[in-house]
């Protein structure tokens, strides 16, 4: 399955006949290119709403249907971290007035494990890391100079081995860092985006 977030909603791309039950308010999707774009725009001009609601592409090769879905975007490769510290509390940045964490683009010649690195150091200060695993992959869109673009950003969890001189990169609009306890974070009530609130509960909640 692959869940593509366009404008916070989601547009599912599945093979398997259980995710057509994800939630009342999913909308099924014709696997044609004419059926993608008009759920692209459907999307796009959609103002925020409450609830689960979003549009699933049932077909019978995911990974088919996903490919020729990307080839309708720019696509651009990003990597960041969930870090965590010597108590387990999961560092978080308040970029924009949201809630985030530390992610960037991939910069040419870099691994994306490289990149999550050298992003999260730039973004909160951190002076030593270790990258522990890959979580998973995350997509979203947006547009950049009237070209829409698909960015693909690759998870991994993280340990701050020094980070006693953390500050917030304010050249990226990011005004905070803060530590908080998994144990006691309410995910759906932390003002965040779509796709950091689900990375988040599935990080988190299963313990990755």
């Amino acid at each position: 399955m692959y869940k593509i977030f366009i404008n916070e909603y989601p547009l599912v791309i599945s093979a398997d006949e259980q995710d057509f039950f994800l939630g009342a308010n999913y909308r099924m999707v014709d696997d044609t290119t004419a059926g993608m774009l008009g759920a692209i725009e459907t999307l796009e001009r959609s103002d925020k709403i409450i609830g689960n609601f979003g549009l699933i592409i049932m077909t019978e090769d995911a990974e088919a249907t996903f490919k020729r879905f990307s080839k309708l975007y720019q696509p651009v490769a990003a990597a960041g971290g969930l870090v965590f510290n010597e108590k387990g509390e999961l560092l978080l940045i308040l970029r924009q007035g949201k809630w985030d964490l530390p992610k960037g683009k991939v910069d040419k010649g870099e691994t994306v494990e490289e990149a999550a690195i050298r992003e999260v150091q730039e973004e909160c200060g951190i002076e030593k890391l270790e990258l522990l695993e890959p979580i998973m992959r995350m997509y979203h869109t947006y547009y950049l100079e009237q070209k829409r673009v698909l960015k693909t950003t690759h998870w991994f969890k993280m340990q701050a081995l020094s980070y006693s001189k953390m500050l917030p990169q304010l050249e990226e609009n990011i005004t905070d860092l803060k530590w908080f306890d998994p144990k006691t974070l309410d995910i759906d009530e932390l003002d965040t985006y779509n796709s950091i609130r689900e990375l988040l509960g599935k990080a988190l909640r299963t313990g990755k």
